[in-house]
C-alpha cells in the first residue's frame, strides 16, 4: 500500500505554526526561510514543492493566523452565558500564553498586511468579523442591562480599543488582569453602564 503524502493543508498548518513560534519569540526580523523550514521540520525544497515562494508561505500563514483568531473570538462569545462588558473584553484580549503568541504573530505581520493586497484582505476580514461580534455582544449586553450604549455608538472606536488592549496583552509580560481592567474601565466610560435606579 502506498504511503499517503501530507496534504497542502497539513503542510500549511505546520508552516503557520512555525511562523507563529518564530514571530512570538523573535519578531518579524527573525522570520527567514531557513528558520521556518527548520522550525517546521520541513526541507526548503519540500516547502517550495507546496508553495512557490516565500510570499506564498507568508500569505498562507497569515490566513491561518487570522482564521484561528476569528475562531477563538467567536467561540468565546458563544460560550458566554450572560453577556456583559467583561465578556466583550475577554473575547478579544488574549488571556493565556498560546493565545498571546497567536495575537503577537498577527500584530507582527499587520504592518506588512497593510501594504500587500492579499494580506490586507485577510486583516480586513478579521476586523469586519470583530466589528460584527462587538455589535452582537453590545446588543446582548443592553438586553441584560449591563450597558446602555450612547446614541451613535462608534463600533470602530470600540473595536479599536479592544484591538489596542489585545496588542498590549500580547506583548507585555505583566499579568493581563491590569490590561483587562483598563480595557473594561475604558469601555465603561465610553458606554456609560446602565444601573437601574431603585424606586
Amino acid at each position: 500500500m502506498a504511503k499517503k503524502t501530507p496534504s497542502v493543508e497539513v503542510r500549511s498548518e505546520q508552516l503557520a505554526q512555525a511562523v507563529v513560534e518564530i514571530l512570538a519569540e523573535q519578531g518579524r526580523g527573525a522570520l527567514t526561510r531557513e528558520k521556518i523550514s527548520e522550525r517546521a521540520g520541513l526541507s526548503r525544497p519540500l516547502i517550495y514543492y507546496y508553495f512557490n515562494s516565500a510570499e506564498a508561505v507568508l500569505g498562507s500563514s497569515f490566513r491561518w493566523i487570522c482564521q484561528r483568531i476569528m475562531d477563538r473570538e467567536a467561540q468565546l462569545a458563544a460560550k458566554a452565558d450572560v453577556v456583559g462588558l467583561d465578556t466583550l473584553v475577554a473575547c478579544f484580549v488574549p488571556n493565556n500564553e498560546a493565545s498571546r503568541r497567536l495575537y503577537r504573530a498577527f500584530f507582527a505581520l499587520l504592518p506588512e498586511a497593510a501594504i500587500k493586497d492579499d494580506l490586507r484582505i485577510e486583516a480586513d476580514k478579521v476586523r469586519g468579523k470583530r466589528r460584527e461580534l462587538v455589535a452582537e455582544l453590545l446588543l446582548e449586553a443592553t438586553r441584560t442591562g449591563d450597558v446602555r450604549p450612547p446614541d451613535g455608538c462608534d463600533l470602530d472606536a470600540i473595536t479599536g480599543l479592544l484591538e489596542s488592549a489585545a496588542m498590549r496583552a500580547s506583548v507585555e509580560v505583566t499579568p493581563e488582569h491590569g490590561i483587562l481592567a483598563n480595557a473594561l474601565d475604558a469601555l465603561r466610560r465610553y458606554l456609560r453602564p446602565f444601573r437601574a435606579v431603585a424606586a
